[in-house]
């Protein structure tokens, strides 16, 4: 099954593939509406090139003291361009919180995982020695998305097995 995996962003929305399909959709100044018409615009391109199966989009949610409702709001609406667009294009649509992605990426189940763990690991793993965490995190971002949203499953069907087995 092809994924597609988007870590959606205002400013930089990391996508991925594979190690050789990946990027950002980078929407230039102006206003919010022109933003979003620009994003789908870049997404439903990659929709028709790559054709995947499944999209699996990072939920947005409000922490507290870690960010506003606005940018939620704003996320929202992104996503929500996001699923269209993959639904119309024929795509199953999955959505993951960046957390939870985490917890099965990098190898370190139980451990709390931050951004620049994910983008460590995803950078020795490809050995993309070149990329910078600032210029580069929200692609990695969305490899943890897809890798953990794989695993995820992968252990589901797991315990699945074990338990149609008892």
């Amino acid at each position: 099954m092809k994924t597609l995996a988007l870590d959606i962003s205002t400013k930089s929305t990391g996508w991925f593939i594979t190690k050789r399909s990946l990027g950002a959709i980078r929407p230039p100044e102006g206003s919010f509406e022109d933003k979003l018409v620009y994003f789908r615009a870049e997404l439903v391109k990659l929709l028709r090139k790559y054709k995947p199966d499944l999209v699996v989009i990072e939920d947005a949610y409000y922490q507290p003291r870690k960010g506003s409702i606005h940018t939620l709001k704003v996320l929202s609406k992104f996503a929500g361009v996001a699923i269209e667009a993959s639904r119309a294009a024929g795509c199953e649509v999955e959505i993951i919180t960046a957390t939870s992605a985490r917890k099965y990426c990098c190898g370190r189940s139980g451990e709390k995982v931050t951004k620049q763990d994910v983008f460590d690991f995803f950078v020795e793993k490809y050995g993309l020695d070149d990329w910078t965490f600032n210029k580069h995190n929200d692609i990695t971002d969305a490899m943890a998305l897809s890798w953990g949203y794989r695993e995820k499953q992968r252990l589901e069907k797991k315990g699945n097995k074990k338990k149609t087995r008892k």
